[in-house]
């Protein structure tokens, strides 16, 4: 099952069927987990992508699960097709949610308000609480090309050069994207699977940021009767193995 990590007013949408698509970037880490999504394999890549532009029957129609969630506070299992389409002017993949399997967690509605009142934007604190969007400039911090983004008045330079980062198409801005959507995924998951209570969750994601960054090898942790261990394949990709009567692998 795929995991897509986003906010709670997204979740509820979803769970209400008021939102009905979600487009992913066309990157080597959404690629990668739409195409095993689908069953194949990473050598299937080109047909698979292919088949999803041409809107080939028996690829397009193929429905599989999906799960929505927001850090692990509410989540929404959903059942999605899959195409390439664009949105923006932009290529992409677009997922379409045919049906709404389970929902979890509460969502508060005065909470939502507000949330959609004063957005926040994640990693700058300093941004105003009343946003004017407008165009402006930011430097690539790999590159250092000018870039033209959309961003809130107000904000710093460092933040407007962090925004221009995230956008910037650059191998390393790119790459870096990449590495940042995997550890959300594997936070999110472990986020759904580990109590915040004696330390677990802590452990665990600390364990998969000193693994992904190489820190360490590997790490394995006990807890109860199941054993986790967490390291990076041959590919670069966030691997926990979890084995009690049985073994499970999760890569992100």
């Amino acid at each position: 099952m795929l995991t897509i990590t986003t906010n709670k007013a997204e979740v509820k949408g979803i769970a209400e069927r008021r939102i009905t698509e979600r487009a992913l970037p066309i990157t080597d880490f959404w690629t990668k987990r739409i195409v095993n999504l689908l069953g194949f394999s990473d050598s299937d890549r080109q047909t698979i992508i292919h088949n999803l532009r041409e809107n080939r029957a028996g690829t397009t129609d193929a429905e599989r699960d999906v799960t929505f969630t927001a850090g692990g506070v509410a989540s929404v299992v959903v059942k999605v097709t899959i195409r390439i389409g664009q949105q923006s002017g932009v290529e992409c993949f677009i997922l379409s949610i045919r049906d709404v399997l389970e929902s979890r967690g509460e969502l508060d509605d005065e909470q939502d308000e507000q949330d959609e009142q004063d957005p926040e934007v994640v990693g700058m604190p300093h941004a105003p609480a009343v946003r004017v969007i407008t165009r402006q400039t930011g430097f690539c911090r790999y590159c250092n090309q000018a870039r033209m983004i959309e961003a809130p008045d107000g904000l710093s330079a460092a933040d407007l050069n962090e925004l221009a980062s995230q956008e910037y198409d650059c191998d390393e801005a790119t790459r870096q994207r990449e590495r940042r959507a995997k550890m959300e995924a594997a936070g999110a998951w472990a986020k759904n699977i580990f109590s915040k209570q004696d330390g677990q969750l802590q452990t665990v994601l600390c364990a998969i940021r000193s693994t992904f960054e190489g820190a360490i090898d590997y790490v394995t942790i006990k807890i109860g009767k199941q054993t986790h261990k967490i390291d990076t394949d041959s590919d670069g990709m966030i691997r926990i193995r979890t084995t009690f009567r049985d073994s499970n692998e999760e890569t992100f």
